[in-house]
């Protein structure tokens, strides 16, 4: 069974130019409740702090971030779609929060009816691809030929598991090229990292703040980059386009907003400008910037067509690859 179609539309146009938290006379009156579904000191969560502690310090407002992991971010996220919709309780999370949608029939939210998007705090600038140090290519079309070459004995690709942003952008990647590859998931970022620098799998999808230390020991080689421009830290590594593979600009991983459906839209609108003003400070920006992100900080309603057309493309690519409903 392929993965399911369904339906899709965010509902939520936003005001526009609503009023800061210093202007704002009865939101909020209290702490605002930010559930992370992701354990303490990851990407994710490294995000929310810095950011409401931004926010803090521009506006005086407080933040309890409360980590709730498990499920690939199902148990948190539902935390959130079953809070009350008043403005203090807000959803910080990943792609997970649709991947787990597509992928799931017994995800704990309903994705349409149960969140409003808020806004994004930054956008992955793009995935480097490479390939572990053994394998005899140094540009993508050499990976395309010895993929051909060996026919139904496939490279294989690691990821931290099934469903997640970095397995679809390999399976995006393997579509554009038209070269078929081996799924092989691990239970988590670390031991997928560790199996493509040991020589386990063939090549991998990263961010590049992540993979820097191993392409500088010489543990992996970068072959393109997924970006619509080159790598900032690696600015002598191909995109994709260049490498040959047309269609496939692919950008990273985001971290974004959501509330509970049925939240006031002036709470909304508050909340969207709060982050949007602490994403564009220096010291949130260095933050993102180092981690490979793009400061964001869209509105309310861009950001619900970013959410559905990023429900569009990886419902596309789940089916392609067959990837199957839980």
């Amino acid at each position: 069974m392929q993965v399911r179609v369904v339906k899709y539309v965010l509902g939520a146009a936003l005001v526009v130019g609503a009023p800061s938290f210093a202007g704002a006379q009865s939101y909020p009156s209290k702490p605002i409740r930010l559930i992370v579904p992701f354990d303490a000191g990851g990407t994710v969560d490294t995000l929310a702090r810095v950011v409401t502690a931004q926010i803090t310090k521009q506006s005086g407002v407080r933040f309890i971030v409360d980590n709730r992991p498990g499920a690939n971010s199902a148990i948190g996220s539902a935390v959130v779609a079953r809070a009350t919709p008043d403005g203090y309780t807000v959803l910080n999370v990943s792609p997970s929060l649709v991947l787990n949608a597509l992928l799931s029939k017994d995800v704990p939210y309903d994705l349409q009816k149960d969140f409003v998007p808020v806004t994004n705090i930054g956008v992955g600038q793009g995935y480097l691809l490479v390939v572990r140090q053994e394998l005899p290519v140094k540009s993508v079309s050499e990976l395309i030929a010895l993929a051909k070459k060996r026919g139904d004995k496939r490279l294989t690709y690691g990821t931290p598991g099934i469903g997640n942003a970095l397995h679809v952008a390999s399976e995006i990647f393997a579509m554009k090229a038209a070269t078929p590859l081996l799924h092989v998931p691990y239970k988590g970022s670390a031991p997928a990292l560790a199996a493509i620098a040991a020589g386990e799998v063939d090549l991998m999808m990263l961010s590049p703040p992540t993979v820097f230390p191993y392409v500088q020991n010489g543990r992996v080689r970068p072959i393109a980059f997924t970006g619509s421009e080159r790598s900032k830290e690696f600015p002598n590594v191909p995109t994709m386009k260049e490498a040959g593979v047309e269609d496939c600009v692919i950008m990273g991983t985001w971290v974004g907003w959501f509330v509970p459906a049925g939240t006031p839209q002036k709470a909304i609108a508050v909340l969207a400008e709060e982050v949007r003003k602490a994403v564009q400070s220096p010291e949130v920006a260095k933050v993102l910037t180092t981690g490979g992100f793009e400061p964001d900080g869209r509105s309310p309603a861009d950001f619900a067509r970013f959410v559905k057309a990023e429900w569009q493309r990886f419902g596309e690519v789940l089916r392609n690859a067959k990837i199957e409903l839980k």
